[in-house]
């Protein structure tokens, strides 16, 4: 069995479903009363996002790394960072890192080509929708990946801080954002959307829209279970 090494903490409520799902989800695929063995670095996401905010990648990209190395020095065989607004340094990072890492993008991505899906919306935090880091592995898949406008982007970016960020669920906060995607998927002819912030499943499911619902927390823990599972 691979050991995983989680960077977590950013943020912490999405952390806590990654370690319930991750174990839960191995005790009924193995069926034999064992636990797989997990390694949680908790960050601290004010630092990451002013980090991001002011892009500064430099100092973000060794922040990861130096975390990631504690990590490596204790036994993860895996890493994966729970969260997709980090991953717009990931190229960089895995360069400089002796650990292989489960890329949340990349499992996105793979699993978006795998449905057959032409135009996705993507969501998230305004650095997530205003980097290309999403963008640039789906178009180089021939998927064309839309991101709202400006204000749209500020009215999603309102909807995740500080409430949601902190398992806050505010439910003309949820209205406001299936109004505002639905707009879009409408206008634009949409076939998935991307929930690329992994606090937006605490308040967005797979019913609340007519398209194809892509969680991307749901898809990464899966990847996870994969690479302890040793399904590589």
């Amino acid at each position: 069995m691979k050991v995983i090494g989680i960077i977590g903490g950013i943020g912490p409520e999405s952390t806590v479903i990654y370690y319930k799902r991750i174990i839960n989800e191995y005790r009924k695929i193995k069926n034999d009363e064992n636990y797989p063995q997990l390694y949680i670095n908790s960050i601290n996401m004010t630092q990451m996002l002013k980090y991001v905010s002011n892009n500064d990648n430099e100092k973000l990209i060794n922040l990861l790394v130096n975390e990631i190395e504690k990590l490596r020095l204790i036994g993860a065989d895996y890493i994966a960072i729970a969260s997709n607004t980090p991953h717009c340094v990931i190229n960089e990072v895995v360069e400089k890192v002796k650990t292989p890492i489960i890329s949340i993008v990349e499992e996105t991505c793979k699993y978006i080509k795998n449905k057959n899906l032409k135009k996705v919306l993507l969501t998230g935090t305004i650095f997530t929708m205003e980097k290309n880091f999403y963008k640039k592995p789906l178009e180089n898949v021939n998927i064309e990946c839309i991101v709202p406008d400006d204000n749209e982007k500020r009215i999603i970016q309102n909807i995740i801080f500080p409430n949601l960020e902190n398992g806050i669920i505010v439910e003309k906060d949820r209205q406001l954002f299936k109004d505002v995607c639905n707009k879009i998927i409408r206008d634009k002819k949409i076939d998935g959307i991307i929930l690329g912030c992994t606090e937006l499943p605490l308040m967005i499911n797979e019913n609340d829209f007519d398209i194809n619902v892509l969680d991307t927390m749901e898809i990464h823990i899966k990847g996870i279970l994969e690479k302890i599972l040793g399904n590589l």
